[in-house]
């Protein structure tokens, strides 16, 4: 009985030893424009960095909708490495608080997304007459935390109910080990 129990220790060590842990999801580092930044033009590009490298998912990737509801015109948008790029029509801008909201595809395949807002302090000019000087990117570093939230959950990782099996399997023959003695 003692080398069954010590087999069925070293078994639960090994199976530990190499339960890999759940990796992390791919999330928004850093933003262009920021979360928060209060603009004085339009930025024609979106910039998203994330941690890892992430993919378009199907459907829009980049969504900027303005104080009155309506979206801005997103074209071009661009997956590269840990970067996801977007043109938008910064036409489309009115003065007051702009929602970006985002959507990427992690290597495991999983979609995160989250939104975040900034403020346009002037409405978007013509852009006939809207010099290209003029435009204005805010620091591409956001102190504010990025609102992930991975689309479909796979609830607890195998290994944990692997962990949870072996666990129960020792403690019922602690038990009957313990009741014959």
């Amino acid at each position: 009985m003692r080398r069954y129990f010590s087999a069925l220790v070293l078994a639960l060590l090994a199976a530990t030893a190499l339960a890999v842990p759940a990796q992390a999801h791919a999330e928004l580092k850093s933003s262009n424009p920021a979360s928060g930044a209060a603009l004085d033009a339009p930025p024609k590009q979106i910039e998203l960095i994330f941690s890892d490298v992430i993919s378009l998912p199907d459907g829009e990737a980049v969504v900027v909708t303005g104080p009155d509801g309506s979206k801005w015109p997103v074209t071009q948008a661009h997956a590269v490495d840990k970067t996801i790029t977007a043109t938008v029509d910064a036409a489309a801008a009115k003065a007051g608080a702009h929602t970006l909201a985002w959507r990427a595809q992690a290597d495991d395949g999983d979609v995160i997304s989250g939104t975040f807002s900034f403020t346009m302090n002037v409405a978007a000019q013509p852009s006939s007459t809207a010099p290209p000087s003029s435009v204005t990117m805010s620091a591409p570093v956001s102190n504010a935390p990025p609102s992930t939230t991975p689309s479909e959950s796979g609830g607890i990782p195998a290994w944990v109910w692997i962990v949870v099996g072996l666990v129960v399997i020792v403690g019922a023959i602690l038990l009957v080990r313990r009741r014959k003695a």
